[in-house]
Formats: C-alpha cells, sequence, structure tokens
C-alpha cells in the first residue's frame, strides 16, 4: 500500500518540479521575498527613522549613513598632489608630482593617498571612531574612501589589504583596532582578503601627536613584524585611519618588503596638513 502511494508521488513531484513550472515557481518565491523584505525595511523606516551617524538628523535614502550636511562639509582632497606620498601641493594648478621630500628621501612605500582632510566633520567623525568606541562609523568611513582614492584601487591587483595593527595593550584598552574595520569593509566592496594578522606590532611607543617627523621615525623603528613570507613578489595596500608624518605607514611598508612583498601602497581615511607646503583643497 505504502509502495503504491510512493509510486504515485514520485510522478506527482517531477510534473511540480518540471524545469519550466519548477522556473516559474522559483521566480514568484522570490518576487514574494522581495516584497517582503521592502515592506519590512519601510515598517522600520517608520517606526526607526534612520539619522545621520554625526549630527542625529534624518537621513533620506536607505543607502547613507551620513546626512547630505555632514557629508558636503567633508573637504575631499583632488589634487594636484605628489605621486608616491600624496603630499597637497600650495597651488592648485598643474598636474601630479613628486615633491622634494619624496625626491630627497625615497619612502618604502610605493604610493599613498588619502580621501579627504583631516580637518571639520571628518576630523570629527575620526575622533568618535576611534576614541569614542563609535565603531559603527567604519561604515560610511570606508564608503567615502572607495569613492575618493583614485588611483588606488582593486584594479591595481593587490594580494591583500593589511590594515596598520595596534599594540596589543592599547588594542585591549580601545577594544577594536580601527584600521581593521576599514580594510574588512574595503575588502568585502573590491573582494580582496583581509590580512587580520599578518602585520603585528611588537614594540609599544608614546603617543606621537607632539613628536617631530624624524622623532616619529625613531619612535617606530623595528616596531613591526610579519609571521611569515607568503607574499613574496606580492603587491599589498596599507589601510589606516590618518596620514599624519607617514613614519607608521613607512615602517610597515619597510616590513613588509623585508619580508618578500614587491609592492606597498598605503591607503588612508583622512591625512594631516603640514604646513605652507600643502594646503586644503575644497570640493570644487
Amino acid at each position: 500500500m505504502i509502495l503504491r502511494h510512493c509510486g504515485q508521488i514520485v510522478p506527482a513531484f517531477r510534473l511540480a518540479t518540471h524545469s519550466s513550472r519548477f522556473s516559474v515557481a522559483v521566480r514568484s518565491i522570490g518576487v514574494l521575498r522581495e516584497f517582503a523584505v521592502l515592506l519590512g525595511r519601510s515598517a522600520l523606516d517608520v517606526l526607526f527613522p534612520k539619522v545621520c551617524m554625526l549630527c542625529g538628523k534624518a537621513v533620506s535614502g536607505q543607502d547613507s549613513d551620513l546626512c547630505a550636511c555632514c557629508y558636503g562639509n567633508i573637504e575631499k582632497i583632488t589634487g594636484p598632489v605628489c605621486t608616491r606620498c600624496g603630499t597637497v601641493f600650495a597651488s592648485p594648478y598643474g598636474g601630479d608630482h613628486l615633491c622634494g621630500d619624496c625626491i630627497a628621501r625615497r619612502p618604502h612605500y610605493d604610493c599613498a593617498r588619502s580621501a579627504g582632510v583631516y580637518v571639520g566633520e571628518l576630523r570629527r567623525a575620526i575622533q568618535q571612531f576611534k576614541f569614542k568606541r563609535r565603531s559603527m562609523l567604519s561604515a560610511p568611513l570606508a564608503d567615502f574612501v572607495a569613492c575618493c582614492c583614485e588611483p588606488i584601487g582593486p584594479q591595481r591587483g593587490y594580494a591583500a589589504l593589511v590594515p596598520v595593527p595596534l599594540h596589543l595593550d592599547r588594542l585591549r584598552h580601545r577594544g577594536y583596532n580601527q584600521s581593521l574595520l576599514l580594510a574588512l569593509h574595503l575588502g568585502r566592496q573590491w573582494r580582496v582578503p583581509v590580512e587580520r594578522d599578518y602585520l603585528r606590532r611588537i614594540n609599544w611607543s608614546v603617543s606621537q601627536i607632539s613628536l617631530r617627523r624624524s622623532q616619529r621615525r625613531r619612535a617606530v623603528r623595528g616596531a613591526f613584524t610579519c609571521h611569515s613570507s607568503r607574499y613574496v613578489g606580492k603587491r599589498l595596500l596599507l589601510i589606516d585611519d590618518v596620514f599624519t608624518s607617514g613614519a607608521t605607514v613607512d615602517e610597515c611598508a619597510r616590513t613588509l618588503k623585508r619580508y618578500g612583498a614587491a609592492a606597498v601602497d598605503v591607503l588612508t581615511v583622512a591625512r594631516t596638513l603640514r604646513g605652507p607646503s600643502e594646503c586644503q583643497v575644497l570640493n570644487a
């Protein structure tokens, strides 16, 4: 009796899953699921309106985490800049070229770029991201970098993204490595693997805020190491939040090349402007 019913079920199942009928059913289910997701989002938007992560104002548009005002107040770097270290030249005229510092002393990294100037809304966002435990700001900051990072990008064929590491004691105090969070978002967008602990910081250094450039270089000398040489002949991309003197990323690049990397680029969310040799390039 059971075998006879099974014999009737099998042809019926085959009929129901016939290629044409099955594809129509799958498409119908897909449409219903998309409708349910949209309905759920609409209900959430009514109950919990999306607000800007910086100022708290309502945000129009489901894909934005910053309001148009805050985003518009971020000063983007548009050039001209040094082709190697990314220094912003004082004159807005002319093309990109090497700066005097890179001609006199070539850095260990090959190309460094920053998306914006470390002032105003961008400075406030990064400080909240780093020091106020606002880790959710990693997403809009990474999106901002991805839109303003030419010529750096996945087209350069990076073998991996390498976040600038924190010393273990500082990591415990802060709770997370902000550079790693940025790298994870960029890695997902670009489909490039992220090395969480390939580069490690082994020496603690004091805060470099009050140090001169030469002192910063000495402070980070020998501060990093790698646990293998698996990127011999490969191109890597260092990720950090702010480019100041460049001493930290330069030492990181030196270490990566010592372990076999053929090329190392640097990408940061922002950079500080040192003085008269650099100017704020406003959004034009």
